[in-house]
């Protein structure tokens, strides 16, 4: 499942907002800034969460375990 994009977030961040007495001119600007920011985070740690864990080695590395080449 893909992280969710800056028009998923934007509605969210706009409320969050609102909720807590943030408004002015630019209020809808800076939501969208905010909303940008953690569509970018998640996308970034979603994509970290998909590497597999371990070090790198190729197949040959290790002939069996705990038995060094």
């Amino acid at each position: 499942m893909p992280a969710p994009g800056k028009a998923q977030l934007q509605p969210l961040v706009d409320g969050f907002m609102q909720q807590n007495g943030l408004r002015g001119q630019d209020a809808s600007a800076l939501a969208g800034a905010i909303a940008e920011v953690i569509a970018q985070a998640l996308t970034l740690f979603a994509a970290q969460a998909k590497v597999a864990p371990g070090m790198a080695c190729s197949p040959g590395a290790t002939a069996a375990p705990g038995r060094l080449l």
